[in-house]
């Protein structure tokens, strides 16, 4: 069996799976994000705000609302001049989106933008704004937007849950809980500690090499090997 996670390998386990198992991380195409991004996004939000932002589909599992409760606490008490940007489609979820667009106008919070699915040279330019990428996911079997984080040098705060640990693999800042007054603590750290900031970023590139397409095909070759000599 491939497994893209060290997660989902320990789930196949905790299943009674006995055959060989390996992991094999999802291949990221990093030439892509290359490419040149929105000027319409990048020329409406490229200013002295600072930027929060978390990718992926509006789904219960990803835990919106506590991206939206951490980044509330950061607004209200350390800098009202930021923006939350949830990138991502609700298409089949849009109950689940109905109940964060609530809990949004609840919060009267108006710098919390829902930007639906969007063309990938707009996803370019939010990752470009970007100061933080913010993951309070409780399912993840990867998480490719964590990669793509790291590929735009953005400091990543993530809730260590499911697979986020074993993409980071020691890199970011690996939050034990998802407290959202505690979550917008280390958000501020992170924006008034320059060298803190530095420091994470580095150790973001230095995992960022493990996903190197090359590496991974080397990966492959020495699993295949391996297979093939049982």
């Amino acid at each position: 069996v491939w497994a893209v996670s060290e997660f989902n390998k320990q789930d196949l386990l905790n299943m009674g799976y006995s055959c060989p198992i390996y992991v094999l991380p999802i291949l990221i195409p990093f030439e892509d994000y290359k490419k040149k991004p929105s000027e319409l996004v990048l020329k409406k939000y490229d200013d002295d705000y600072v930027n929060i932002l978390f990718l992926g589909r509006i789904t219960p599992n990803k835990k919106q609302e506590n991206v939206i409760a951490a980044f509330d606490c950061y607004h209200k008490y350390y800098n009202p001049k930021s923006r939350l940007f949830l990138v991502g489609s609700c298409f089949g979820m849009e109950n689940y989106y109905e109940q964060l667009a609530q809990y949004v106008k609840k919060l009267k919070n108006n710098s919390v933008y829902f930007t639906g699915q969007i063309k990938f040279d707009e996803i370019l330019a939010f990752y470009k704004l970007a100061d933080i990428f913010l993951c309070m996911s409780e399912h993840e079997g990867f998480c490719v937007p964590l990669v793509e984080a790291m590929c735009f040098e953005i400091p990543i705060i993530a809730y260590d849950s499911c697979a986020i640990k074993y993409t980071l693999g020691g890199s970011g800042i690996l939050l034990s809980n998802n407290n959202p007054l505690e979550v917008a603590g280390v958000m501020n750290c992170i924006m008034q500690d320059s060298n803190l900031r530095q420091k994470v970023v580095a150790n973001q590139n230095e995992r960022l090499c493990d996903f190197d397409n090359e590496v991974i095909e080397q990966q492959l070759i020495n699993y295949l090997k391996e297979f093939m000599e049982k």
